[in-house]
């Protein structure tokens, strides 16, 4: 899985591909997995070789390029000390890849954590948005409340 990407190359031999994958696995802390199918791994080894994934070059991309990578809610339904380890990864990650990432998430610590730049969807359309310091001090109403998690704002529940 991890090693798919180099795999559709020819020009790289399997034990180059295996070398690649061991160092990009051993990057998100995972050792000895190599050969273990998805289902043999713990929801969180999952989403550390998602990352493992995510280092992968495309060798057939300009090397000018510069990959976007995409988390959706990485840390939704982890405890506190396995998200801290994703949101490390996330920073980490982008930095080995060399690229950019868009997080989306409802997690405070993995938006203090992992952003550089906050941006506040509500109601299909842009809040606000600003660097991290910004967010963390900002009086914007919508911003205040999905911080302090109040019932009292301009968020509020549809009827159910």
């Amino acid at each position: 899985n991890v090693g798919f990407l180099l795999r559709k190359s020819s020009e790289i031999s399997d034990k180059k591909v295996k070398e690649i994958v061991l160092s990009c696995l051993e990057e998100v802390g995972l050792y000895d997995i190599a050969d273990k199918l998805p289902g043999q791994l713990s929801g969180g080894m999952q989403k550390r070789v998602s990352f493992a994934r995510a280092l992968i070059n495309d060798p057939c991309k300009e090397l000018s390029t510069m990959p976007l990578l995409l988390f959706d809610e990485p840390t939704a339904g982890l405890d506190p000390v396995a998200s801290t380890r994703i949101e490390d990864l996330i920073v980490k990650t982008t930095t080995l890849a060399k690229g950019c990432s868009i997080v989306v998430s409802h997690v405070i610590s993995t938006i203090e954590r992992a952003a550089e730049r906050v941006v506040m969807l509500y109601g299909g359309k842009f809040q606000w948005d600003g660097s991290i310091e910004d967010f963390k001090n900002t009086q914007n109403p919508f911003i205040k409340q999905f911080r302090t998690g109040s019932l009292e704002g301009p968020m509020q529940p549809k009827e159910i």
